[in-house]
């Protein structure tokens, strides 16, 4: 089978709406367990029970390899699981982040606009409490603060499992917030699929995947390069708005300037001041008459020269006080000349309309798999290489071209970042009477480079890692992991798993003496970091019934790390951090979970732990140049000589839902799940600015969520809708926890970037088997996106999507559709309780790109 996707120029405003064909919405993949009925579910977006699954379609998943499970070893984790499946949406273009905003609970954050930087936190947790895993494999770095999810390709992927509250022993580390785990696909038979496709602004994806029969296996080859210049359209009604302002502001100065004149001339004829020049004028009304008036030679200024010499005063006196402290000076038109100027150069000023520069990326990946029903061997390479546009500055003021003309041509950074990383693979799965077992090991290997040629443009003294810096990362890992049934009522589940990263850190002026006399950079910042991870799980389902409905998996985990920074050189001078510090954190904790099927549609559900996150480098060690760690010399005097690391991160989370399998609404099938949650968390990380302009991480914060999801999937015989829903109610408080301060005193604090409500719906009409017309609806809350006084808050969204797809025949079809149709992206603002300037640009610091076509045509042969 061969399959290419060609595709033409993005489309104009109404062919978004053209006939289409959409892929009917598979039900046939997941069977439920045997004890729990044999019912199924839809397979886009499907939140399935982690029970479900079949031994050999969706069997437990440890690691990658699924090779055929027994019978008994049919189950998943008791927690709740969202399956996405990337082939669903063929043709739509999405990226993994867009697929994600279709899980309840999980909340997508572009931090640096769409296809830059972007993150993903899970029922109100932060991004760095996230486990993202692909094929089992942990993919978060420890140099990184968070995964960025816009460098996961989704080309060839199977399924997208989301995890939330109990998460399952195969993945190792108790993570907060949840897990997501990328399935790649299993090859199985000889298939050529290539693919083109075409996207507004610039975008252009392309791929070619062949599988071919190896030997007793099978494999897989795949090619992806995808690529935008990023250059859209958005509108900033700051620049006006601070023209507007800035020029009342003028016009009161000019009154104000005009009555202090009128004043001073009065105390020139004024006889207490011994002046008592008669010069016979009358008050100005502006400040024209006053220049015309004042301009040397003409009548009123010689009226005065004469009078004043003639009284005694001497001639530079006199034009002190003709000149009024200068403001005959003052052009009450610059500022209108000024806009006008700008304008003439930069035409897109006149509508307020902007292009954002220095947006673009080009993301290439390719992977090789081979697998049989035991071993599988997997490579994969990519490199992302993109433009790092500059933030949007607050002030808005347009007095200051560098600050308010921001993506204007000749007023931006050409930053770029070059990502490149490769990973291997080897792994072996075997079957021994009641123990289902395997084994893996992997290398990962990542380098980072960042350049920044602009920067003396902008910016006259350059800081340590400013124009220049490299990350190298190297991580070896090595896992065990299996299922074992101890008799008919008991399913152990065990892992143990370790894993060792090197970090090595370079970058510009790390030779100079800036900091102190006597003292360099590399004395100063570390280049050198390790962290080892050690994890040990056991999870065990027992049935506690004769009827087989109701069983109780409790599970208990050891989780280790040892993290260690060091800076290259040692001095007496350096009372931040010495030569090298090191820290060891490990910690037992527990979860347990109810699960009762009450008939064959009604499922309940309740799941209740602790958790203990490790920290990674960048939380503990710094990254080598803002971050530091937490300076090791204070005033109180016991803290001196002591190394200052943030501790991992703990609490508390529970969950209790309700599935209902069955019709509803008089769909012929529906799922339907709704869960309420809660956490408890303690020691969370801050970043806090110290001395000399640094950054620490520090275990300042306390806080707690609760809050309902809703997931439902509707199939009836022409239609099918999906929708997801979640609210959150989040409280977070901060302490006072400098050493000289007043002890554990918190003070409330608002939640960053965690709405209240968030939610998808996605509908398809299909009237006959060869179209499919399809609308998505998508809505974020406003939320906090600034912590400290005064508090800032992003404004919501709404965006809707709307597509077609159309089968021509049996081996060709067309997709067009369009996104954000009503452009409302770049239109998100912020308000802010404080500071005057937040009047005059609202923007956000990185606008969102808004309206965009794709097309696609697909043939396959």
């Amino acid at each position: 089978m061969k399959q290419r996707k060609l595709s033409k120029q993005a489309l104009a405003m109404g062919i978004a709406c053209t006939l289409a064909f959409s892929l009917t919405p598979d039900y046939s993949g997941l069977a439920q367990a045997a004890a729990a009925g044999g019912k199924t579910s839809p397979a886009t977006g499907e939140t399935v029970d982690a029970d479900a699954g079949s031994a050999q379609d969706y069997a437990l998943e440890a690691v990658t390899v699924e090779a055929k499970r027994p019978d008994w070893e049919a189950k998943l984790s008791p927690g709740t699981v969202t399956i996405i499946r990337p082939d669903d949406y063929k043709g739509e273009q999405k990226t993994l982040p867009e697929l994600l905003k279709d899980v309840p609970g999980v909340h997508v954050r572009y931090v640096s606009g769409k296809g830059q930087y972007t993150t993903v936190t899970v029922r109100g947790s932060t991004a760095a409490q996230v486990g993202v895993f692909v094929d089992g494999v942990l993919s978060n770095l420890g140099g990184d603060a968070a995964m960025d999810i816009s460098t996961i390709p989704i080309h060839n992927v199977e399924r997208i499992e989301v995890y939330r509250g109990y998460i399952p022993a195969r993945f190792g580390g108790t993570y907060m917030g949840g897990v997501i785990n990328i399935v790649t696909k299993k090859p199985d038979k000889a298939n050529i699929s290539a693919q083109v496709g075409k996207s507004s602004w610039g975008g252009n994806t392309v791929g070619l995947e062949i599988t071919q029969p190896l030997g007793k296996g099978s494999l897989m080859i795949g090619i992806n390069r995808d690529q935008s210049d990023g250059d859209f359209r958005y509108k900033n009604p700051g620049v006006k708005a601070g023209y507007d302002q800035i020029v009342q502001q003028y016009e009161q100065l000019t009154v104000t300037m005009l009555q202090n004149y009128n004043a001073s001339l009065d105390t020139l004829q004024d006889s207490q001041y011994g002046l008592g020049l008669n010069i016979g004028w009358e008050p100005f009304t502006s400040l024209e008459e006053v220049q015309q008036a004042t301009t040397a030679g003409s009548p009123f200024y010689n009226a005065l020269m004469n009078a004043g010499i003639a009284a005694g005063y001497d001639t530079e006196t006199l034009n002190y006080l003709l000149s009024a402290n200068d403001w005959f000076g003052y052009d009450p038109d610059f500022k209108q000349k000024w806009w006008d100027e700008q304008k003439a150069a930069h035409p897109e000023l006149a509508d307020d309309i902007r292009y954002r520069r220095n947006n673009d990326y080009k993301n290439t990946d390719a992977i090789i798999k081979w697998q049989d029903d035991h071993w599988l061997v997997k490579g994969s390479w990519k490199k992302i290489d993109r433009g790092m546009p500059r933030k949007m500055f607050l002030t808005g003021d347009i007095s200051n071209p560098t600050y308010s003309l921001i993506d204007l041509p000749d007023q931006i950074e050409h930053k770029r970042q070059e990502l490149t990383t490769k990973d291997v693979l080897v792994g072996r799965r075997d079957t021994d009477g009641n123990l289902e077992w395997g084994w893996q090991v992997n290398y990962l290997d990542q380098d980072k480079r960042y350049r920044n040629p602009d920067y003396l443009k902008f910016n006259s003294m350059p800081a340590v890692f400013s124009e220049w810096s490299a990350y190298d990362s190297q991580r070896l890992g090595g896992a065990i992991d299996g299922t074992y049934k101890t008799s008919d009522k008991h399913l152990l589940e065990f892992l143990a798993n370790w894993s060792k990263e090197k970090m090595d850190v370079d970058g510009s002026r790390m030779d100079k003496y800036d900091f102190e006399p006597s003292l360099t950079n590399r004395e100063r910042f570390r280049t050198y970091y390790e962290q080892t991870l050690f994890n040990l799980q056991l999870q065990d389902t027992i049935t506690l019934n004769q009827a087989a409905d109701l069983w109780l998996t409790p599970s208990i985990r050891y989780n280790y790390s040892n993290v260690m920074g060091r800076a290259l050189g040692k001095s007496d001078l350096n009372k931040w951090v010495d030569q090298e510090d090191s820290q060891v954190n490990d910690k037992v904790t527990w979860q347990v979970a109810l699960k009762k099927q009450v008939d064959d549609h009604l499922t309940l559900r309740s799941t209740y732990g602790t958790y203990y996150r490790l920290l990674n480098l960048y939380e503990i060690a710094g990254d080598g140049g803002g971050i530091l760690p937490r300076p090791n010399a204070y005033n109180d005097p016991k803290y001196a000589g002591q190394s200052i690391f943030p501790v991992p991160e703990e609490g508390t989370q529970w969950d209790l839902s309700a599935s209902w399998d069955g019709k509803l609404l008089g769909a012929d099938s529906s799922k339907v799940q709704l869960t309420y949650f809660g956490r408890d968390s303690k020691n969370i990380l801050q970043l806090y600015r110290f001395g000399y302009n640094y950054w620490s991480y520090t275990n300042a914060h306390k806080g707690r969520v609760n809050g309902a999801e809703l997931q439902g999937n509707f199939s009836w015989s022409k239609w099918d809708m999906n929708l997801a829903g979640t609210y959150m109610r989040t409280k977070q408080w901060t302490k006072n926890d400098s050493p000289t301060g007043t002890g554990d005193v918190y003070y409330r604090m608002p939640h960053l970037y965690a709405p209240d409500w968030e939610g998808s719906v996605r509908l398809t009409y299909r009237p006959d088997n060869r179209l499919a017309i399809f609308s998505e609806v998508k809505y974020i809350d406003e939320m906090y996106c600034w912590q400290q006084d005064p508090e800032k808050v992003q404004s919501s969204l709404t965006t809707v999507g709307l597509g077609a797809k159309y089968k021509m025949d049996k081996d060709c079809q067309i997709i067009a559709g369009v996104n954000d149709l009503f452009d409302k992206g770049p239109e998100m603002t912020f308000t802010s309780t404080g500071y005057a300037f937040d009047a005059q640009n609202k923007l956000l610091e990185y606008p969102l790109q808004g309206r965009t076509y794709y097309v696609t045509l697909q043939y396959k042969y």
